[in-house]
């Protein structure tokens, strides 16, 4: 048998590497490239063991028989998106992954947070804040929490509090992270189930009304949403109290429906001198609680007193109301099952909320269940066992 010459052989071996380079390029185009929601960049935040999983549970008031069983992995990332006015701009978001499950495959969940408003409480930036990743990806499902345009690495200005067009930006990240998924070898099947608290329940939502309009190659299957707010018009009786404990949620969602419809309405809004601060104060760096301390708590200091006693009939408001009545979703279409918690001692968002969305979602014959608490304050605290039978209702898709 004759011995190839060297040559023979470094030509045999630049073959042979082509082909394996050419066999490694196929794998890679066979990951689904997204057609929204692009990752832009993905960095690794470390592992969570069991063990310290557990020991966060006190912290987050979760019951001690609620067992954690996988150690996770954390990623931060950003990802391409769009702005309420269709222009290209920069999301962020974590991502939560179970390890050595066993399973074939993972359900993909993704978790809504609640309001905030300065751009790093926001789990990308601080893992263990994305307690629905977390405590979801250590029972066994893979979790994204995106953070919202405006917030984490976003390079948008400002959040778009209680805006529809958040559902296209939370979407667009469920459908990037199906190509993350497989270019790490980690095995998603195609459910897809949304968890939301307070202003989550209303982007989660504006991820159905979204998906209605604009169809993808993707559905939503099951939905629990947790003292969300849906229907934003203000009612004709509506009085705020003399006193507001949390001014800068209060006036923010008028700021940014301002902004994002350059409505020039804010100084009819919000008194001087603290309209001229709100710029300064909602840059993303500051959070609520340091905002409520540049403000007033006394309404009629805050607000001006056409808004709060001319609202309905002076028509200065008018463009305000028809971009805070555009933005409602109480008439909105659901795909999937949804399951509606909500307290009645809820002092921030009327349980009516939940209850009127469950009455409308039923006439048009969704599956719905509603839980109506009778204990419990607007809190994650107060609202934490409702996380619980979020993933235990969810059990039933997995």
């Amino acid at each position: 048998m004759k011995i190839p010459t060297l040559s023979f052989c470094k030509i045999s071996f630049q073959i042979l590497f082509l082909v394996f380079l050419s066999c490694d390029e196929v794998a890679q185009e066979s990951c689904p490239e997204p057609v929204n929601g692009d990752f832009i960049s993905i960095v690794e935040k470390g592992e969570m063991t069991v063990d310290y999983i557990e020991g966060l549970k006190p912290s987050y008031g979760l019951p001690d028989d609620f067992e954690i069983s996988y150690d996770i992995q954390i990623y931060s990332v950003t990802y391409k998106t769009t702005d309420p006015n269709g222009k290209e701009a920069i999301a962020s978001g974590a991502i939560y992954i179970p390890l050595n499950t066993g399973k074939e495959s993972l359900s993909l969940v993704s978790g809504q947070h609640g309001l905030t408003i300065q751009k790093s409480d926001v789990a990308s930036f601080l893992p263990a804040l994305g307690y629905l990743g977390v405590f979801g990806a250590s029972i066994g499902y893979a979790v994204i929490q995106p953070d919202y345009l405006g917030l984490g690495n976003s390079d948008y200005p400002f959040y778009p509090v209680y805006q529809k067009t958040n559902g296209k930006v939370l979407l667009d990240m469920a459908e990037g992270v199906k190509e993350f998924a497989c270019e790490n070898d980690i095995t998603l099947n195609e459910n897809l189930f949304l968890i939301g608290y307070s202003n989550g329940g209303y982007n989660s939502i504006a991820m159905h009304e979204e998906l209605s309009k604009r169809p993808r190659d993707f559905d939503i299957d099951a939905s629990v949403v947790i003292a969300g707010y849906f229907d934003l018009k203000r009612e004709e009786d509506f009085k705020y109290p003399e006193i507001i404990e949390t001014p800068a949620w209060a006036i923010y969602h008028s700021y940014v429906l301002n902004k994002t419809y350059n409505l020039n309405v804010i100084d009819k809004i919000i008194r001087s001198p603290y309209v001229e601060r709100l710029d300064d104060l909602f840059n993303g760096e500051y959070s609520a609680t340091y905002i409520d301390q540049k403000l007033t708590r006394y309404t009629e200091q805050l607000f001006t007193a056409d808004f709060l006693n001319n609202y309905d009939t002076l028509p200065i408001f008018d463009n305000y109301k028809e971009a805070i009545a555009s933005n409602s979703l109480m008439n909105a279409n659901i795909s999937g099952d949804i399951f509606l918690i909500h307290s009645k001692e809820d002092e921030v968002v009327p349980y009516e909320q939940s209850q009127n969305l469950y009455d409308s979602v039923k006439s048009k014959g969704v599956n719905a269940e509603l839980m109506l608490l009778e204990k419990g304050n607007h809190s994650p605290q107060d609202y934490v066992m409702s996380v619980v039978e979020a993933l235990k209702w969810l059990e039933q898709y997995d």
